[in-house]
């Protein structure tokens, strides 16, 4: 009987090092695939949901990527991980877009919202909060300025940031008046 920790068999708990390299791995086996299809490698994840190992590739594409687009890099990469076998267990390939509301990864990405609003969530404490919601002004090299809608122009140290979102604002619908149709 193999003994688990957390969920996973025990060979595989304290495997961030080798998880990190599966990674690095399978975002070097894409990057020629996704480059081809001229769309952008936004972010590529290996975790543990609900018990299955899922590998995630964010693809993004000027104007969006299209449901064939991913289709077509779904299947082109998993034939490649089939021949190369760089995760050494079960796993289920996703391969999307970030989404409207994309995570904020890398320097690059930030500096692609300036001027757009943001929700960012640190480690600890800042100003009194984790939460912060606002305008992306500004980013420099270790921390990031937002105008935050409650207390507006705060510096955030990008060390502290556990994860940084897009705010995408959808237009509200009209109010609907009694008797005027549309």
């Amino acid at each position: 009987m193999r003994r688990k920790v957390g969920g996973c068999p025990l060979f595989f708990s304290g495997m961030q090092t080798t998880i990190r390299e599966i990674i690095r791995q399978f975002e070097a086996l894409a990057a020629p695939v996704v480059e081809e299809e001229r769309m952008e490698l936004w972010a590529a994840d290996l975790r543990q949901e609900n018990g299955r190992w899922i590998l995630r590739l964010m693809l993004e594409r000027e104007g969006g990527a299209a449901l064939e687009d991913l289709t077509r890099v779904h299947r082109q990469l998993s034939d490649l991980l089939d021949v190369h076998d760089i995760v050494p267990w079960r796993y289920t390939l996703e391969v999307s877009s970030p989404g409207v509301n994309r995570p904020l990864l890398r320097f690059d990405h930030y500096q692609r919202y300036l001027g757009q609003r943001v929700r960012i969530q640190t480690k600890s404490l800042q100003s009194g909060r984790r939460m912060f919601v606002g305008v992306l002004l500004q980013i420099e090299d270790e921390r990031v300025c937002i105008v935050d809608v409650d207390i507006g122009l705060t510096w955030l140290p990008l060390a502290e940031v556990r994860k940084a979102t897009v705010e995408y604002e959808f237009p509200s619908p009209g109010i609907k008046r009694k008797g005027v149709q549309r």
